[in-house]
């Protein structure tokens, strides 16, 4: 038999094999939206968005990741375009996105009854706790459909932008430091990771948590105004304490995060990494969260010989952009 005959042959069974039996790639199959009223308060009808492949060749529990809209708690939209890729780039790396509703309680507010840095403080304070409450009901809701939904609840993440990055952020520390708020959670919940486009907690005092929390990625511009890249604090008020601080405070307890900030950069971060840099969000996802390594990285964005911008904000500044 001719060697060159039968190399041929060879050849072509392993193509024909491998054509054969590779699965259907992912890109290919079809993300499918589903919409659910998880909670109905007052005249507000809270809903969900579920974003997942419309075929799935593997029948393993799958983790979740549930989403936060930005608006300055003032507006904003759980379905906004901006955030679709994003949803279907999770959904085709193994995910179930869910994207969620939240009262936004500064969307009625009378910037004239806003006299002093304290009645601001105030209101954002209450527009926190409403979207946390929220966002606690839209995961207990998650939890609750797991069976059904065939997914793990030990593998939720929270994710937002501005202000549900705001939100995400400090749902995860209210649980960490034993909040009222927390309690509509099942005992010994706690989400498996979060990401946050440009946020921050609200507290008193600079960022303390009252047990390990769960690994954290946070993005940020160091010269933001709407939400501090440091801090937006005054002395026995508090206030707003942002990605650096946070970041700071996850490194003296030695647990495991993922800071991204970026050089001269602005709010605009609330919104660009969903695009721009899924592959560092994946590689967090994969190792940090569903991998379990703890691990402290640090990534320093910047343009070389780019001008520098404004950074040092005031209180008074942040409050001025957040009122328009």
């Amino acid at each position: 038999m001719n060697r060159n005959w039968v190399y041929s042959l060879f050849t072509l069974w392993i193509v024909c094999s491998f054509a054969c039996t590779r699965p259907r790639p992912v890109a290919d199959v079809e993300v499918r939206k589903e919409n659910f009223v998880f909670s109905i308060k007052g005249t507000d009808t809270l809903s969900l968005d579920k974003y997942e492949l419309s075929s799935m060749s593997d029948s393993s529990e799958k983790p979740v990741m549930i989403f936060a809209f930005g608006g300055g708690f003032k507006g904003g939209d759980k379905s906004d375009k901006e955030y679709i890729p994003y949803f279907e780039f999770l959904a085709r790396n193994g995910f179930v996105v869910v994207s969620t509703d939240y009262r936004t309680a500064l969307k009625n507010l009378d910037t004239s009854e806003i006299s002093s840095p304290e009645d601001f403080v105030a209101a954002l304070q209450y527009a926190i706790d409403t979207a946390v409450e929220d966002f606690y009901d839209a995961t207990g809701f998650v939890i609750n459909q797991s069976q059904d939904w065939n997914i793990d609840v030990k593998r939720i993440v929270a994710s937002g932008s501005s202000a549900g990055a705001i939100t995400v952020l400090q749902a995860e520390y209210d649980l960490c430091n034993g909040h009222e708020l927390a309690k509509r959670l099942p005992a010994g919940f706690n989400y498996a990771g979060v990401i946050s486009y440009a946020g921050a907690v609200s507290d008193r005092v600079p960022p303390r948590w009252g047990k390990m929390p769960c690994p954290i990625m946070l993005f940020h511009g160091d010269a933001d105004k709407t939400v501090p890249f440091e801090q937006a604090a005054m002395e026995n008020l508090g206030g707003l304490w942002g990605s650096s601080s946070i970041a700071r405070s996850l490194e003296n307890l030695q647990a495991s995060y993922y800071f991204y900030k970026v050089e001269n950069a602005g709010h605009e971060i609330s919104g660009l990494p969903l695009s721009r840099n899924q592959y560092d969000i994946m590689s967090f996802l994969t190792r940090q969260v569903l991998g379990g390594e703890n691990l402290a990285i640090t990534t320093s964005e910047r343009v070389p010989g780019d001008t520098a911008v404004r950074k040092d904000f005031t209180v008074q500044d942040y409050i001025l952009d957040n009122l328009r």
